[in-house]
């Protein structure tokens, strides 16, 4: 890339966005490999603590993956030149990272959750207009109940992961614990929605979806296979960093093409 007077999002976005986005989240986690090993090292043990203390692990290893997005997030969307990229990103600390981003991370944690809870108590709603008797559950309703959810579920999922950049990307600028946690709910903005229905992001975000979708589909076909599948473990914790990382790129490149579209 080269550089001029524009930001690191915008040639990132001229040129080639598909394979930036996956360029600098590739040089985002090898040019501090300190930062990379600490990240995926307390990803792992919290991992592993989710066997002992169970709902606490879960939680703080959702709160420190949310550190990183949105200071990568808002660090990718304000510097100005790949050489300031490669000099800051050389220069971070993990623990300076959670240290500032961490009430906003616990306010996004907690619109999730909500948002998750609601979402799930959708669920209940629509088996109950359908006639499911869940307090006397048995296998016997367990296909009609697929049959029932699959399509709705699978149409939620869709749309989620289609907006879900753009949601991201406000939590990631948002400046407060409160801020983060009604970023979460603009995922009900009419005019997000709106602005996320345009040719050039239903492209970029349908491919990265599908390349996504692709190393899922890979790493479950090797959970399958045995002996693979121990090899599938360990390979998981490291795909979620790297989730994370692409994420944060992809939510703010995905922000910066409804910008230059509106």
């Amino acid at each position: 890339m080269k550089e001029d007077n524009q930001r690191l999002i915008d040639e990132a976005l001229a040129q080639e966005p598909i394979r930036n986005t996956f360029r600098l989240s590739w040089e985002f986690l090898i040019l501090n490999k300190q930062f990379t090993l600490t990240a995926m090292s307390m990803l792992l043990l919290l991992n592993i603590l989710s066997q002992f203390i169970g709902l606490l692990a879960m939680v703080l290893s959702g709160i420190l993956s949310l550190c990183v997005q949105i200071y990568l997030s808002r660090f990718i969307y304000e510097t100005k030149s790949i050489q300031t990229f490669i000099a800051q990103t050389k220069e971070s600390k993990f623990e300076n990272v959670v240290a500032k981003n961490f009430y906003i991370s616990m306010g996004a944690y907690l619109g999730n959750v909500i948002l998750l809870i609601g979402f799930i108590f959708m669920l209940i709603f629509l088996l109950k207009s359908n006639g499911f008797d869940l307090e006397h559950f048995d296998e016997s309703q367990l296909l009609s109940m697929v049959q029932v959810i699959a399509i709705p579920l699978f149409a939620s999922l869709l749309l989620v992961s289609y907006i879900h950049p753009l949601v991201q990307s406000n939590v990631a600028l948002s400046n407060s614990f409160s801020e983060a946690f009604f970023a979460v709910f603009s995922i009900f903005s009419i005019s997000l929605w709106k602005r996320a229905f345009n040719g050039t992001y239903f492209k970029y975000i349908s491919l990265i979806i599908l390349l996504i979708s692709g190393v899922a589909l890979f790493l479950e076909i090797l959970f399958q296979v045995p002996i693979l599948n121990i090899i599938a473990n360990f390979l998981l914790i490291v795909l979620m960093y790297v989730y994370i990382i692409v994420l944060s790129i992809t939510a703010m490149i995905a922000r910066r093409v409804v910008e230059t579209q509106s």
